[in-house]
């Protein structure tokens, strides 16, 4: 397999993507993520958080609050 194939996410999703990440605007990203995650300082002013840390958060938001579809 040649490098040129391979796809390779970022461990760290920095401040400015991360609401896309989670499908979410920036506003609701601050008021309901942004607190209950580690933030990763990347140079002088960047902050990132981990991307398996964002991850989890939407499998604690699917468990809590997701449900079956009535067409199922």
């Amino acid at each position: 397999m040649s490098s040129d194939n391979v796809v390779l996410l970022p461990r760290l999703i920095r401040l400015r993507d991360a609401p896309a990440y989670l499908g979410m605007d920036r506003n609701r990203f601050k008021s309901e993520v942004r607190d209950k995650l580690t933030v990763i300082p990347i140079g002088k002013q960047g902050v990132a958080f981990d991307r398996f840390e964002l991850d989890q958060w939407v499998e604690d938001y699917i468990e809590r609050y997701g449900r079956r579809s009535k067409s199922e």
